[in-house]
């Protein structure tokens, strides 16, 4: 019976679609030309698979490393000219586990499949994170989006927001 239950367990943590994240901690939105995303407007809903997944945590955990690569270089500089400064590092870089995301996926009109990924670090305040685009102004790494075309693997307009 304890050799049963295991297999359950390994087989339901398989099952998880190759996402990193949990199922609790992601939505996917319907496409909508009214909410501003970097998408282009002429494009078509689309879905995802298992394999989309997979290459979405690949493909945004190369940028975030990217981004991270940067911010711990500034914030050492930051730290050796403010060595007084109660400066945290986790205020500089990203922690993935941390966020909570939102995808729209379409095809764009070269038929390329491309999803945003919106992420943000609380949803404290944000009740209808599962219906609605979070868009925020300030809020530093807490919020962050970026534009990935799964066909290509590969990311663009990755935007980190700024302090308010």
């Amino acid at each position: 019976m304890k050799y049963i239950l295991c297999l359950v367990f390994i087989i339901a943590g398989s099952l998880s679609y190759g996402q990193s994240v949990s199922p609790d901690h992601y939505v996917i939105l319907p496409f909508d030309t009214t909410v501003y995303t970097s998408l282009p407007q002429d494009c078509t809903q689309a879905t995802l698979n298992n394999d989309d997944f997979a290459n979405i945590d690949r493909v945004l955990s190369f940028c975030v490393n990217k981004y991270n690569r940067s911010q711990t270089t500034v914030y050492r500089e930051i730290v050796k000219k403010l060595p007084d400064q109660d400066l945290r590092i986790d205020e500089y870089v990203i922690d993935l586990k941390r966020y909570y995301r939102q995808y729209i996926v379409v095809y764009n009109k070269r038929g390329e499949k491309e999803v945003w990924v919106n992420c943000f670090c609380n949803i404290q305040s944000l009740h209808n994170w599962r219906e609605k685009a979070v868009i925020v102004m300030g809020g530093g790494n807490c919020f962050f989006n970026v534009r990935i075309n799964l066909t290509r693997k590969s990311f663009s307009d990755f935007m980190v927001n700024g302090l308010a």
